[in-house]
């Protein structure tokens, strides 16, 4: 069974049935574009970055996601922001922009 495939200018990755990437680091910003567009979230503005910035660099220092108290203390956006900047599934949603794996729970 072969796995689906995101576009990204010149670039294609694989990812799960549910749209996550594979492989985080086949994540660029450009590739964060293409999964925030293919999410129905575009057009990712400076809050939407501060956000995905932040949980990339947790997730490379803990080897997991932050949770959304900790997004929302440190980058300054209250919890109803950060669930209207990423409206479905808010803390999948900003993972899987971020480039990070499918969480379990």
């Amino acid at each position: 069974m072969m796995m689906p495939v995101l576009e990204a200018g010149k670039r294609s990755v694989r990812v799960d049935d549910s749209g996550f990437l594979l492989d985080s680091n086949d994540w660029t910003k450009e590739i964060a574009e293409a999964l925030a567009k293919s999410s129905a979230l575009y057009p990712v503005t400076e809050e939407h970055w501060r956000v995905i910035i932040y949980i990339r660099q947790y997730f490379k220092k803990y080897n997991s996601a932050p949770m959304l108290r900790a997004i929302s203390k440190r980058t300054k956006l209250e919890e109803r922001r950060l669930r209207t900047l990423f409206p479905r599934s808010c803390h999948e949603c900003m993972c899987k922009i971020a480039g990070l794996p499918k969480g379990t729970g």
